[in-house]
C-alpha cells in the first residue's frame, strides 16, 4: 500500500469513528399536529422557511421555526431518528449556519441552548412584548431585542428553505430515485 493510500484509509477510518453530537430535544410548544417530533419539526420548518412572508410581524412563529431547524440539523444527521440521509445532512448544517448568521448567533453556541431560548421566547408569559426577556444575554451578538425584531421580519433564507423542503420530501417519500428515460426513444 502506498503512503497516499494509507493516509486515505486512515482518514476514512477516523471519519467513521466520529461520534454524533449529543441528542437534543424539542419542547412541546414547537411540536404540534404530527405523529412524532421529527415529522412535526420538518413540516412546520419547511412551511415557515418556504413562505417567510406569512411570518412577518409574527416573531414567535419564526422563533419556533429556528428551534425546529436546530433540532433537525442535529437529530437527522445523527442517525438517531432515521437512517442515512445523504446530502441532506450538509444542507441542514448550511441552513443552520445561514440562520445563525442572520440572527447573530455564534456557531459555538450549543444547539439545545438555541432551541430552549427560541421556544421559551415563543411561549413567553405576557406574549410578544415579554419575549425578548426570555432570550439569554449573549445568545446573539445583536442582543435579544434586535434578534426578536429580526425574527419578526424574517427574510427569504434560501438554504433554510431548500434544506427543510428537501428533508421533508426525503422523510415522507424516501430518497430521490434516478429516472431512466432511455425507454423514451422515437
Amino acid at each position: 500500500m502506498t503512503r497516499r493510500g494509507a493516509l486515505l484509509l486512515s482518514g476514512i477510518l477516523l471519519a467513521a469513528c466520529v461520534a454524533p453530537p449529543p441528542p437534543v430535544s424539542l419542547p412541546s410548544v414547537a411540536v404540534t399536529a404530527a405523529p412524532n417530533t421529527t415529522t412535526a419539526a420538518l413540516r412546520a420548518a419547511a412551511a415557515a422557511f418556504s413562505a417567510p412572508g406569512k411570518l412577518q410581524g409574527r416573531p414567535s412563529l419564526a422563533a419556533l421555526a429556528v428551534a425546529q431547524l436546530e433540532y433537525l440539523a442535529v437529530e437527522l444527521p445523527s442517525g438517531r431518528v432515521s437512517g442515512d440521509i445523504g446530502m441532506i445532512a450538509p444542507m441542514l448544517q448550511a441552513a443552520r449556519s445561514e440562520v445563525r448568521t442572520w440572527l447573530g448567533i455564534d456557531e459555538a453556541v450549543p444547539p439545545q441552548q438555541v432551541i430552549d431560548a427560541m421556544a421559551a421566547a415563543a411561549a413567553a408569559p405576557g406574549g410578544e412584548p415579554a419575549a425578548p426577556g426570555q432570550i439569554p444575554a449573549g445568545l446573539s451578538s445583536a442582543g435579544a431585542v434586535e434578534m426578536w425584531r429580526r425574527l419578526g421580519a424574517m427574510p427569504r433564507l434560501p438554504q433554510a428553505n431548500a434544506a427543510t423542503r428537501m428533508a421533508l420530501r426525503y422523510w415522507e417519500f424516501g430518497p430521490l430515485e434516478d429516472f431512466d428515460i432511455g425507454f423514451l426513444r422515437r
